[in-house]
């Protein structure tokens, strides 16, 4: 088992917790940080290749909500996917949205 990032600090639970604490977040394991994910199987998928976790542009994902707007090229590069690869996502979750009941009910209202 690897130690804590910092041995003395507590691992935060909420966003409370850790919105103002380090950057780049050292907690690699939060579901939240853009370093890495854990595949359905468990094992590890690194989104960026070659680099370390604090040459990464962005590490939480929480921390963008509070931009105003994101370009795709901007979000494909803190993802560490294409342009196109970006595009795609953003299609899907779009898609995804206008077939939610609540959403179509407010689009036809108004």
């Amino acid at each position: 088992m690897l130690p804590a990032p910092y041995p003395d600090v507590e691992r935060p639970v909420t966003r409370a917790d850790c919105e103002y604490g380090p950057r780049p977040c050292p907690w690699v394991s939060c579901r939240h940080h853009l370093y890495l994910d854990v595949t359905p199987s468990g094992g590890l998928h690194l989104n960026h290749y070659g680099i370390d976790v604090d040459e990464v542009p962005a590490t939480c994902s929480l921390d963008l909500t509070r931009r105003e707007g994101m370009t795709i090229d901007e979000v494909g590069d803190v993802l560490g996917i294409t342009r196109e690869r970006a595009r795609q996502i953003e299609h899907q979750g779009i898609r995804k949205i206008r077939h939610l009941p609540l959403l179509r009910d407010i689009a036809k209202a108004g």
